[in-house]
């Protein structure tokens, strides 16, 4: 299948602990905007996930998103992207654009795709207020290609 035209290139620096990357990976994204109860089974999923042994990969930069990386260092689960002390720990990996000078909306969009495409599943906390997100396309594309779960 052809990639979406608002996907760009990226030429990748890695820091950390480069073996995560073996590991079974579950990739995370969050709508901005999500309801109380999309926010509390996203999170009860994070804590669910810190019995497993899949590395959460993830931009963590949406509210619930940083929530969720929060939670996750917290309770010392790995994850690829983050900061501070679970570097020192080869907890996690960063993984950091060489070749993009901010972030914006398709900077976001093509991080996001190569989250995805680096992970074997993909959970995603949506909007419910019926209005679109650009995660939705990514959702779309990730339907019956691999174990997709929305809350």
């Amino acid at each position: 299948m052809r990639q979406p035209t608002f996907f760009m290139a990226f030429d990748y620096d890695y820091t950390g602990n480069p073996a995560l990357l073996g590991r079974r990976k579950v990739a995370f994204f969050a709508s901005r905007v999500v309801s109380p109860a999309v926010e509390e089974q996203a999170l009860r999923w994070a804590e669910a996930c810190c019995a497993t042994d899949r590395v959460v990969i993830s931009g963590f930069q949406s509210p619930l998103e940083k929530s969720v990386f929060e939670l996750l260092l917290k309770s010392r689960h790995p994850v690829i992207w983050a900061l501070e002390e679970a570097l020192a720990e080869q907890r996690i990996l960063i993984f950091a654009v060489r070749n993009a000078r901010r972030t914006g909306w398709q900077t976001a969009q093509t991080r996001n795709y190569t989250i995805a495409t680096m992970a074997e599943e993909s959970v995603y906390a949506l909007r419910t207020d019926g209005r679109p997100s650009s995660l939705d396309v990514l959702y779309g594309l990730e339907l019956g290609r691999k174990p997709v779960r929305c809350f």
